[in-house]
């Protein structure tokens, strides 16, 4: 077929039918031209325009002609309501620069400034992929709306959720914009098997994440970044939330996929990438605490080949706190570029800069006067530490790059790699009880902690896509490694001068921790890591299985700055695996069950000097996906069981030594849920039950670990107003309980149950006023009612206020 004269050219057109295009065998398309058709009633969620085009084929049985490539990064708003098929289409390309034109039997798709269009010849196919560069193969294609239906943490490869054997959770960027997130804790808040605020106030700075119970690295891009469960100290890796696209939470073991990790689970941070689609974003905002905020996001195309895009996101703001003298302030900045020199080579360079010069607090306060009745209550307010001693400061950057090579339609290399350097220093006041019997005074003991992470991470991947018969493969064998290199300073003194809760008094003169005070540690740490993996993905018909084995190598040593010797050199070597299945019915309903492991490499020695192995970690799982036909939807229920081997606890002949013969059960239920109910109203729902027990250990045998509530929940409803006066404008609400935990190891201090309330609302300003098209107003309000609560307690003398009441207001502008 063939069409002259154009000015924008389109290469090989595909034609999409209702049945090939449903991957089944469906009934046959109607010839009639959509001219003569009648009205339809329309659901297609948001998301890739090409997707969106798919599914409009396939719910009206017309035949569409259109260049994948074309289409390639454009995103579509959806269409829901009754149009005719002319009218549909014209809402689905409006704002591209696209149009639709009849022809026999059905339209094909073209550029609104060429009259004619030349098409090469015409594939008819099924599914035809879409064009992936790297940031796609590794990064998973972009979410729009908050029902991700793909991703990538769970196999390291873009896959249907519904197919993978284990609860993965999905917060795309939509949600984290329309609840206006501060950090990648508070995006978590309405995730299922998640505890992300046990730190409270300290989001921002010094994330502590838990999952299923246990402590909880965060990935980057899908390699690894130092935190709290490495043994990296303060020198916590955090992640402005604006520079990401979206965050997913993998749950369970994930060794055999990552190395060294937790047993709780993998949350994985995707970065916003370049993009084809043009993009330009600026806004401000403002709120209590004398807020200040301004942010922007530039992408597209550089040539009109589109073999070089880019992406130039920015964030900075300063803000005070609901504790007196505590402030947050940060600048962050995160430019990418990528290179498309062919169809199947892609080159994505990216980097990224964060200061937080003035980080937040780690202060903390007693139970007594809090959790417990004293003779003083203590109110959040205070500044438990001293605002001329304190100092919370940060500063990390990081360079890498993502290639993707395709050899065929079957053959693939991807390699990923990143440096990061990641600078901190925190001086501070702890609370350790009352310094007086009335308990009006507090008493305080200071620290300093600085700390300096060199950390290099690069994956390899081998993948291969065949078909025998019913079956299909997806095979990825990887080979990844990282080296981190952690000095500091860990400091504490004998004591400080006592705090009147009544009458604080600030600036007086504290006697400064140094390498020769009590608790000191200095000294030089260094992780190095190896690992083969293996996985296959297999499709059958109704069934997706999925197998996967590692062998990781992993070398440990640390070398005291004070005495010039090296304390610990060990080396350690671990097999992990995971195998699972799904079956996926016609309805929609997807029953799963899986088996994971993992391990973490764990410091130190016993008292006869053996170097202690690694904790390891098992899981079974039992669950069921749902992803109802003709919704917008994704439901997850599942039941876990998880044991953790090779746990420290007091060794009982041996004082201020520990033996590996501690264990942690955890098991449980977890249910998340996503939905458009309807074409106006969404739903983020979860809850979550833990029962988390030391089943073995000399010191608290049969008692739940700190700080983890038994019981969570939480719900999120968004409404949108199609009509009137208001159209456009976008009301949400949730609510999220969080249940008691045990605040000591004994038990016997309990923290209390909390519900707290979060608002939204949104409005596009074009729809009242056509010139400021492109132009919202926002306001967010977190903790509604301004709870006073304590989020958690490790001991009775070390508990840490929820964040209190959060009030931004904001004006954005999209062209």
């Amino acid at each position: 077929m063939g069409i002259s004269g154009s000015t924008a050219r389109f290469g090989a057109a595909v034609v999409v039918t209702c049945g090939v295009l449903a991957g089944i065998a469906g009934p046959a398309c109607a010839d009639t031209p959509a001219a003569q058709a009648p009205l339809v009633r329309l659901d297609i969620a948001a998301g890739p325009l090409a997707g969106v085009l798919r599914q409009f084929a396939t719910s009206t049985g017309t035949k569409l002609q259109y260049d994948a490539d074309a289409v390639q990064g454009m995103t579509s708003p959806g269409l829901h309501g009754v149009y005719s098929i002319p009218s549909a289409l014209g809402q689905i390309l409006a704002g591209h620069g696209l149009a639709a034109r009849q022809s026999r039997p059905g339209y094909f798709i073209v550029g609104k400034a060429t009259d004619t269009i030349t098409l090469g010849p015409v594939r008819v196919q099924g599914a035809a992929p879409e064009r992936q560069d790297a940031t796609t193969a590794i990064l998973g294609r972009p979410v729009t709306g908050m029902v991700a239906h793909d991703g990538i943490s769970g196999t390291k490869t873009d896959t249907p959720l519904i197919k993978v054997p284990q609860f993965i959770s999905s917060v795309t960027n939509d949600q984290m914009r329309l609840q206006n997130v501060q950090s990648v804790a508070e995006a978590l808040r309405y995730t299922a098997g998640v505890n992300s605020e046990v730190r409270g106030t300290n989001n921002n700075a010094l994330q502590y994440l838990y999952a299923r119970g246990f402590l909880v690295d965060e990935f980057w891009n899908g390699l690894h970044t130092p935190g709290p469960l490495g043994g990296f100290g303060y020198n916590v890796t955090t992640y402005d939330p604006y520079l990401l696209e979206r965050v997913e939470f993998l749950h369970g073991p994930s060794s055999v996929l990552y190395g060294q990790g937790s047993p709780g689970g993998t949350i994985n941070l995707v970065s916003k990438m370049p993009t084809a689609t043009r993009l330009h974003e600026i806004g401000v905002e403002t709120g209590n605490y004398g807020r200040v905020q301004g942010f922007m996001d530039f992408a597209g195309a550089i040539d009109r080949q589109q073999k070089w895009l880019y992406r130039l996101t920015f964030d900075a703001f300063r803000t005070g706190t609901a504790i007196d003298h505590i402030h947050n302030e940060r600048f962050a900045v995160a430019p990418s570029l990528t290179w498309r020199p062919t169809a199947d080579t892609s080159l994505t360079v990216y980097a990224q800069y964060q200061a937080d010069p003035d980080a937040g607090s780690y202060n903390s306060v007693p139970a007594v006067g809090t959790v417990l009745p004293g003779k003083v209550s203590i109110p959040r307010r205070l500044d438990a530490s001293d605002p001329s001693f304190d100092s919370l400061h940060k500063m990390q950057e990081s360079i890498g790059y993502i290639f993707e090579h395709r050899f065929s339609h079957i053959f693939s290399f991807r390699q990923s790699y990143r440096f990061l350097h990641n600078s901190a220093k925190i001086a501070y006041l702890q609370t350790n009880g009352y310094a007086t019997a009335d308990q009006t005074s507090l008493a305080r003991i200071p620290y300093l902690n600085q700390g300096t992470v060199n950390a290099h991470t690069l994956d390899n991947q081998f993948s291969a896509r065949f078909r025998t018969g019913p079956v299909s493969q997806h095979i990825l064998v990887g080979v990844d490694y990282q080296n981190m290199a952690y000095d500091h300073d860990f400091y504490a003194g004998s004591s400080a001068p006592a705090l009147n809760i009544l009458h604080p008094v600030y600036g007086l003169s504290i006697p400064s921790p140094a390498l020769g005070t009590m608790l000191a540690t200095s000294g030089a740490f260094s992780l190095q890591q190896a690992g083969l993996y293996a996985q296959d993905q297999i499709d059958i018909r109704h069934w997706s299985f999925l197998l996967g084995l590692r062998e990781d190598w992993a070398g440990l040593d640390f070398r005291s700055f004070k005495t010039g010797k090296t304390t610990y050199d060990q080396f350690t070597r671990a097999f992990t695996w995971r195998a699972g299945g799904v079956y996926q019915f016609d309805n929609g309903l997807a029953p799963y069950f899986s088996y994971a492991t993992s391990f973490q490499p764990q410091t130190g020695s016993d008292y006869g000097g053996n170097v202690f192995k690694p904790t390891t970690g098992e899981q079974y799982e039992a669950g069921i996906k749902f992803q109802p036909r003709g919704m917008n939807a994704f439901v997850t229920a599942s039941a876990f069981h998880l044991m953790q081997n090779n746990v420290a606890t007091t060794d009982p002949l041996h004082a201020g030594f520990s033996i590996l013969t501690g264990q942690i059960r955890s098991q449980g239920f977890e249910v998340e849920a996503h939905a458009d109910l309807t074409k106006n109203l969404q739903l983020i729902g979860s809850y979550t039950y833990t029962d988390l027990l030391n089943t073995r250990s000399n010191t608290a045998h049969d008692k739940s670990p700190v700080g983890i509530p038994r019981n969570a929940a939480s719900l999120w409803l968004d409404y949108t107003v199609d009509r009137g006066a208001f159209t456009g404008l976008q009301l949400s609400g949730g609510a999220r309980y969080v249940g008691s935990s045990y605040g000591s190891v004994d038990n016997t201090l309990k923290v209390p149950s909390a519900v707290v309330a979060d608002l939204a609302v949104r409005y596009e300003l074009g729809n009242a006023v056509p010139t400021l098209r492109g132009t919202t107003l926002s306001f967010n309000m977190t903790n509604l009612a301004d709870n006073h609560y304590i989020s958690s307690c490790s001991s009775t003398s070390f508990c840490t206020w929820a964040a209190g009441r959060q009030i931004i207001g904001g004006l954005k502008y999209r062209w």
